[in-house]
């Protein structure tokens, strides 16, 4: 590549830090050959491939000129999302609760447009240019070929500064631009506390997963409709209403690196369901946040989490108002989580 490619990358690489990219990487658009042997690998592929969770694992991802016939190249940005916000700074609340992961409730603070934005930046220079995030390209594994970042044992990529707490963004162009290499370095060496910290066994062994046993997956709108949890698995999912981290937060790589300090505080929507932004719900204020289109997705993990904390007695009339839903598997869960919470109480003669 010559002195163009190298003007090209500079000045792409600087837009892309202007609008928020912290990390910024090329590689080129090969087809990423590991990444079909990942989704064949898959546990429980053929019922994925019927939900809605199949625009994110699909085979015809692992090469970029489905998505972009001329491409030539793959930009990959990043932006760390373990924030510190105001209410991180309110009194811990002690009693039972629902927990909300880093990412659900920070990533989404990150400007979502970052890729279309350097795609247009292209497009404006007279290249062709597509913003692909999830949908279009594996976009860690692109990451990962770009030397940006190291997969650690739980199949999480991890970068030096940030670590995992990391949202990445992917375009394609065909724009000819300097590649980055992937380093191939072994973050973890004998380390294994991710797959020992699991609660739900999902790390099965290093670096792999089954993604119908992870609870940040199994929690997610997109693939509840896949069946009913086994009454074994719910019983391991614990707390967790919005996503699961534990494999990263026992992580020593992520445990040096600092949240980022920001001054604004909102609620958070998914699906139309809208959040405080706070790590700890009150179980007993959770029918009262739940509403909306999706809502039943969010009342069925809010059953699990209720019928798994002890101390949760209080908020039975949730489980009893649920017990009238529409959807049959809030209605499942809620019976699940009332016998389990009176097996719990002691029996009085």
């Amino acid at each position: 590549m010559g002195q163009d490619s190298h003007r090209l990358t500079s000045e792409v690489r600087e837009y892309a830090r202007s609008c928020g990219a912290e990390i910024f990487g090329v590689t080129s658009a090969n087809p990423f050959v590991n990444y079909l042997d990942m989704i064949a690998e898959l546990e429980g592929r053929d019922k994925l491939q019927e939900l809605p969770v199949s625009k994110y694992i699909n085979t015809s991802f692992a090469d970029p000129r489905n998505a972009l016939r001329s491409a030539r190249s793959i930009i990959i940005v990043g932006v760390p999302y373990k924030l510190k916000v105001p209410s991180d700074d309110s009194p811990e609340y002690k009693g039972p609760h629902a927990f909300i992961s880093h990412y659900w409730r920070h990533a989404r603070r990150v400007f979502v447009d970052l890729g279309q934005s350097i795609a247009e930046y292209l497009q404006q220079r007279g290249f062709e240019a597509k913003s692909v995030e999830n949908r279009g390209i594996p976009v860690k594994p692109a990451a990962v070929r770009a030397g940006l970042a190291n997969y650690g044992k739980n199949t999480v990529a991890y970068t030096e500064e940030f670590g995992s707490w990391v949202w990445w963004f992917g375009v394609i162009t065909d724009a000819e631009l300097e590649h980055t290499d992937a380093s191939g370095e072994d973050i973890c060496g004998k380390c294994d506390r991710c797959l020992k910290a699991c609660p739900t066994g999902a790390l099965y062994e290093p670096y792999k997963f089954d993604v119908l046993r992870c609870r940040t997956y199994v929690v997610h709108p997109s693939l509840q409709d896949v069946g009913g949890i086994a009454d074994s698995l719910k019983e391991k999912m614990g707390n967790c209403l919005c996503g699961c981290e534990i494999c990263q937060d026992v992580c020593p790589l992520n445990q040096k690196v600092e949240p980022i300090e920001v001054s604004t505080t909102f609620d958070i929507s998914f699906y139309g369901v809208s959040l405080p932004d706070q790590e700890k719900l009150p179980l007993s204020d959770l029918i009262g946040l739940l509403k909306g289109e999706c809502s039943h997705y969010f009342q069925r993990c809010a059953a699990i989490c209720i019928g798994n904390v002890r101390g949760a007695d209080n908020a039975l009339p949730v489980l009893t108002r649920m017990t009238d839903s529409e959807d049959e598997l809030v209605r499942e869960y809620a019976h699940w989580a009332i016998d389990r919470i009176k097996r719990r109480q002691p029996q009085i003669d």
